[in-house]
């Protein structure tokens, strides 16, 4: 289909325009004009126009590469039978799990923003095969394709009564100064932190 295909007005939901359908925060905009909808995409280089199942209509090059991945084979998705993880990261946006390494995949479940993953695999082109309790299977894929979606750390830890960054950094990366890495990949504001938290250590 092209876009002349569908509504210049929506009686019922709204055209979207962000980076990727993945990411909602990119999101610029919604519209029931398909005129406006466009004319924000123009305005705002790099994001496209969505219908509300996340089929990419505008621009062009955007729906041809849709096109183009829906049409290939689906392969069956990379799994080099590690059952150990290998990486932590926590979620930096709410965010779609899906059974396999494409956003043509069906979604297994959602997690949200602050979410802890275990990582079991690199798929490679920003995907990560996880586990994931809500698969049959045990895991599922999910997608840092940008590095933004996901911040990645080597372990976790658990604060405790009378810690601070500094005593955790110390006990976790050998120095206490290294404290701001630790800050930096939780999205910490503050020095403030929870006993019982859990933390990514870089």
């Amino acid at each position: 289909m092209s876009i002349n295909d569908y509504p210049a007005k929506l009686t019922d939901g709204y055209y979207r325009v962000r980076v990727s359908w993945e990411d909602a925060s990119s999101q610029v905009g919604q519209y029931r004009l398909l005129s406006s909808a466009t004319a924000k995409a123009d305005a705002n280089p790099g994001t496209h126009v969505f219908t509300d199942d996340g089929t990419p209509i505008y621009p062009e090059d955007v729906v041809a590469e849709a096109v183009t991945e829906e049409d290939a084979p689906q392969e069956t998705p990379p799994n080099d039978g590690n059952t150990e993880t290998i990486k932590y990261g926590k979620l930096n946006t709410l965010m779609n799990v899906r059974a396999g390494n494409s956003l043509d995949a069906d979604k297994v479940t959602v997690l949200k923003k602050g979410a802890v993953i275990e990582i079991l695999e690199d798929c490679g082109d920003g995907w990560y095969r996880i586990k994931c309790s809500a698969a049959d299977c045990g895991y599922a894929y999910i997608t840092n394709s940008t590095g933004e979606y996901i911040t990645v750390g080597s372990s976790l830890y658990t604060v405790e009564a009378g810690d601070t960054l500094w005593k955790i950094s110390e006990k976790t990366l050998g120095k206490g100064s290294r404290n701001g890495e630790i800050k930096t990949a939780n999205k910490l504001g503050a020095e403030v932190i929870r006993v019982g938290e859990v933390l990514l250590i870089p």
